[in-house]
Formats: structure tokens, sequence, C-alpha cells
């Protein structure tokens, strides 16, 4: 019996996927087996946030992955959510990872192992479109959730660059690819640096997001990054706030403390500290 783990943490690029010998899938088994505390509670990260998630975990026998974070496992829809109480299991399937998980990310998910996880942060929570700012795009998206959501392959295939640019590719976009130039750099700017790549893609950069786009002119996105590890897009909505879909969660219109993101560069962005800038993107570019 095999066991392939992966490590939700990533939005734009892939997240970290491994394979365990079956001695490893036993023990994990075991380790499920021994929680005893049933709940109707979910593991807070299928909520989605930037950062660490949790872990989904398959067995090679079973259809539905778990899904496990902040001591909750989540055995699929047949089975009761269980309650561990402790980050135990998390700790040992990050232990299982070896070289498929870089040093300063294992770094970074043992902190957060050690950091209590609030619903209220992650819970989508309405807001009032009057704390918005004016959205002067004529062809700006309107903020619609559900169609990042169903069928259930939508959510897991598309990440914050399709949803940035409007488009449900289902191939887990990266900048750059559609047009032989993807990025080889998680920086900014560059020789092979994640901004130039979505400009061969058709983005053009901007220095805010006030000027006016007429119909045809596309909408207003910006480019964050965790340095040396990710990137992430947020999108400007007809609402004038902005939403994001951190890869292959739900999308979102708040940010990492849960309010509501009226600009993107003061917004809570977790470990992507550093904003690269506003671009702007249109319909029928080539995103791969």
């Amino acid at each position: 019996m095999s066991l392939t783990i992966t490590l939700n943490i990533f939005s734009g690029r892939p997240d970290p996927v491994w394979t365990v010998p079956d001695e490893a899938a036993v023990e994990f088994t075991e380790r499920i087996s021994t929680i005893a505390t049933a709940s109707t509670m979910k593991p807070p990260g299928v909520l989605g946030g930037l950062g660490y998630r949790g872990f989904s975990v398959r067995r090679d026998e079973e259809a539905e992955a778990m899904y496990v974070h902040a001591g909750i496992v989540d055995a699929g829809p047949a089975s009761p959510t269980l309650v561990a109480g402790d980050r135990e299991i998390e700790k040992w399937l990050l232990s299982t990872a070896g070289d498929q998980v870089p040093a300063d990310i294992k770094a970074y998910v043992e902190e957060s192992l050690g950091t209590e996880v609030t619903y209220e942060a992650l819970t989508v929570a309405p807001f009032s479109a009057g704390a918005c700012p004016a959205c002067v795009a004529t062809d700006a998206p309107i903020y619609n959730p559900g169609a990042w959501s169903f069928p259930p392959p939508v959510q897991l295939n598309n990440n914050c660059y399709a949803y940035a640019n409007n488009q449900i590719t289902n191939t887990f976009p990266q900048p750059g690819r559609g047009t032989g130039h993807m990025y080889t750099l998680l920086g900014c700017t560059g020789a092979g640096a994640v901004e130039p790549a979505a400009v061969f893609d058709g983005l053009v950069p901007s220095p805010n997001f006030g000027v006016a786009l007429a119909p045809g002119s596309g909408w207003y996105v910006a480019l964050v990054i965790w340095p040396g590890n990710d990137y992430h897009w947020y999108r400007q909505d007809k609402a004038g706030c902005w939403s994001h879909k951190p890869g292959r969660t739900p999308v979102r219109n708040v940010d990492n403390s849960g309010r509501a993101i009226s600009d993107p560069r003061t917004a809570d962005r977790g470990n992507y500290t550093v904003f690269c800038s506003y671009m702007i993107a249109k319909a029928g570019l080539p995103i791969r």
C-alpha cells in the first residue's frame, strides 16, 4: 500500500508531492486509528489563505484524499472527521518528505505547527462594497467564487494566475509558459523573473490601478512574491475590492487577517512580503 502526500503551501507553483514506502503507509494508518474523537469540524486549511494549509494524503486504494491540518483529519465524505488534539500527525507527515521539500520550507512549516489556527482569519466574511475603492476598468470581472469551485477539478487545477486572468484553463498555468518564456527566477524583475514572464503572456505593468480602462482594455491585477519560494496574484473585481485564489483552494475576497482587500499592497499577505507591481490583464491572453 503506497501513500502519496501533498504539502499544501504554494499558490502559484504546484505543491510538493512525494510517495512514502509501504511501512510508512502502515504507520500512517495506525496513527489515524488511534484517534477516538469525532467531530463535524473541517481542517481550516481547506478554506484557503496564503501559506501552510496542511497535508493531503491519498492511499492508493482510495479515490478520495484525506486532509490533515490543525490536528484535524478529514477522511472524506463517507467517514467522520477526527480531532487529534495535537499536531503530531502533521509533524510526522513532514518528516517523511526527505529532500522533496527544501529546508527553509520545512522550517516554516515547523514554525507554523507551533501556531494556533483561527477560523476567523480564514472565513470569507461579507463586507460593504462602500469600503472598496472605485473600479475604473470596464472589463473587470464580477466576483463569482462558485464558478471556480464546481465541478471540484476546477478548484484543484486552477491557481492564482488562472484566476487573475479570469481563465479556467485546468492546467495550473504558469507565467510565461503559454508563450515559451516561463519564469526561472522567483523574483519580480530581471531575466527569468515572474513579472517579465507575465509580460511575454501579454500582461502590462501599471504604476497604479486608478487609470480608467475602456472596454477591451482589460482589468487590474497585482503580483506579489514569497522570496525564493513562490508567487501570488490578486485581481480587482467589478465592486472595487480585490480577490484571489491561493493555489488549489477556494477563491476568497479577504486577506490573511480576514479583512476585505482594498489594495493588495497593504493587505496581510503572509509570507508573500514583496509587492512587485500592478498589471493589466485582459481576455484572450495565451495563459497555459
